[in-house]
Formats: C-alpha cells, structure tokens, sequence
C-alpha cells in the first residue's frame, strides 16, 4: 500500500474476536484502548505525587502553549513539553511508584469497553504509545494482560533522576511508531492494529491485516477543544485549585468532571 494512498479502518465495533487466541494485536493507548484522548490528567497526577504542587501548577499553566504546539507545530513536541516539565528532576524511582500505586486506578476507570472486547480476545498484546514506558507500564502488563509496551523513553542521570529529556529515536508518534513495531518484529508483524487518530495510520496498515480496526472517539479531551471552551475549563482549574483545601480531592474532581 503506498504511504500516500487512502486509508480503509474499519470501526471497533465491526472487529471480530473468534480465532484470535493464536494471533498477536498491536494497540495505541490514549484514545484506544482509554477513552480519553489525553494523557495531560495522567502527567498531572504524576507531577503532583511524585513532585510537587507547585509542579503540578505549572503543568497546568502550560497548557495554552502546549494546545497551540500540538495544534500547529507538532504532537511531538507538545508532548515533549508535557514529559520535561512533568519529570524534569523527578526520581525515576518516585515516577515507578506513582506508576504503580496511584495511575493504575486511575487508568483502569478509563478502558474503552469495545477496545478492550478485542484487544484481550489476542493471545499476545502489545502497546504502541507516545507515553512514557515508565509512566504506563505497570498498569497495561498488570491490568490489560499486555506482554510488552513500545514506549517513548525517558534520560535519566548516573544519579537516578530523570532529566526531562528522552532518548532516541525521540517520542513514538507517527514513523516512530511504525518503526517501533518493525524493529521489535521484524517480518513476523502483528495480525491486527488499533489505533484512533491519524498519527497510528502508520503502524497499523503494516499490520499483517490490511484494514486495521479504527476507533472513531468522540473528542472530548482538553488539549482539543475551541479555545475559549478551552480557556474557560483552565480558569475553573485553577479556581478549584485554590479553594479547595485537600489538593488530591481536587484532582479527582476534575478528572471525573472531564473524563
């Protein structure tokens, strides 16, 4: 298939769970295999747990940058933002932590229900993300039965601490995710793709069944919404933010109001 030819997906819904027991599935997380199509509530908790209320304040406060840069420059790099201002400093092992005992609960409220209907019919399952390894796998090995999670990957110092930076070949949108899946199989690829945006095109056509099962969400996450909705959802944040004592009952306030 040419890399420029119109893509055929078909909807989750259509996608058949018989006879996969032997097959292997490769799948996106934000926005697939999670109903939510970002990761931001997920750097957040990690920011404020593992670092500091003050870090978590500027993680939001970088928000309107960030919804621009994904907007109109690239997903990449808004992530990239979103990694350095999260872990920057952070102990590596405060960020497994966090990873293990606060997001799983956290992920587990927000598993699609009909990707997870085909996903865990596979008998080998494997996650393609732009998210930090680190920051997702403890909760998709333990709690979706994946084996193994294509992650972009964080630099950490000689010390133990993350840099904010991340290691090459860079954050696993797009190409990166198709090469990902090429290098950790080879010619033996993946009987099927699930993926939900444009960037998982790449890597689910190479999948060994040539119209991947797509999944069509609806947009409700905060990184894509008109800017004065948007605008208006950061101010009621922030509002919460300072007028209610218990910071972590914040948090959960505005995770279920959004997601």
């Amino acid at each position: 298939m040419a890399m420029g030819a119109r893509r055929h997906f078909e909807p989750i819904a259509k996608c058949s769970t018989e006879g996969r027991s032997n097959q292997t599935v490769a799948s996106d997380l934000d926005g697939t295999l999670l109903v939510s199509r970002s990761a931001f509530p997920y750097f957040l908790l990690v920011a404020i747990e593992a670092g500091s209320l003050l870090r978590g304040l500027i993680l939001l406060a970088s928000v309107p940058f960030v919804y621009f840069t994904y907007l109109f420059i690239s997903e990449a790099m808004a992530i990239k933002t979103f990694i350095f201002i999260a872990f920057a400093g952070l102990k590596i092992r405060d960020i497994e932590l966090v990873s293990r005992s606060v997001l799983p609960k956290f992920y587990a409220d927000d598993v699609h229900p009909e990707t997870w209907r085909v996903f865990n019919s596979f008998g080998k399952r494997y996650i393609v993300t732009a998210n930090p390894r680190i920051m997702v796998e403890p909760f998709v090995k333990t709690f979706l039965g994946a084996d193994k999670v294509l992650g972009t990957e964080l630099e950490a110092t000689k010390s133990g601490r993350a840099t904010g930076f991340i290691k090459k070949p860079g954050v696993l949108v797009g190409d990166h995710k198709r090469d990902a899946l090429l290098k950790e199989f080879g010619t033996n690829l993946p009987d099927l793709g699930l993926g939900d945006r444009e960037t998982d095109h790449d890597f689910m056509s190479i999948c060994k069944v040539r119209s991947p099962c797509y999944l069509n969400c609806k947009i409700t996450s905060l990184l894509f919404t008109s800017p004065s909705f948007f605008l208006s959802k950061l101010f009621n944040f922030l509002v919460k933010i300072y007028s209610v004592k218990e910071f972590k009952l914040c948090v959960y306030a505005i995770w279920t109001e959004y997601y």
